[in-house]
């Protein structure tokens, strides 16, 4: 019987390490204008082939990480952006945010890493 469990958890463990070559991590620093780091800026991913979004908060150090993302090798499938703070437009009730800066483009390959910061492009 711990013959069988022991088996199912070994099984469990490579199945994992094998799934988790198929993906890539982003991550990255969110930089203001002057180049300082932005600490608690909400950093937006977007898949431009499969239209799905995340959202992240850099921590204090302004860093921030996307997990588990399908690689890319053309350097076209997702865009990153820094957004601004929420803000009421005038005649509507619902915050809003705006892009305040986009990372270059960037390729993501299976079972790698890759650094992408975003700096802010306006004032």
């Amino acid at each position: 019987m711990i013959r069988l469990v022991l088996i199912a958890l070994l099984a469990t463990l490579a199945l994992d390490a094998y799934a988790s070559s198929d993906t890539c991590l982003i991550t990255g620093t969110a930089y203001d204008y002057s180049g300082k780091p932005l600490p608690n800026a909400v950093v937006r991913l977007i898949d431009q082939q499969t239209h799905q979004t995340a959202y992240r908060a850099t921590d204090t150090n302004a860093a921030f990480e996307f997990a588990d993302q399908l690689p890319d090798s053309s350097g076209q499938r997702y865009r990153l952006d820094v957004l601004s703070t929420p803000t009421i437009v005038v005649g509507s009730l619902i915050p809003t945010r705006s892009v305040l800066g986009i990372a270059p483009a960037f390729a993501c390959e299976a079972g790698q890493s890759v650094h992408a910061d975003v700096r802010v492009a306006v004032l």
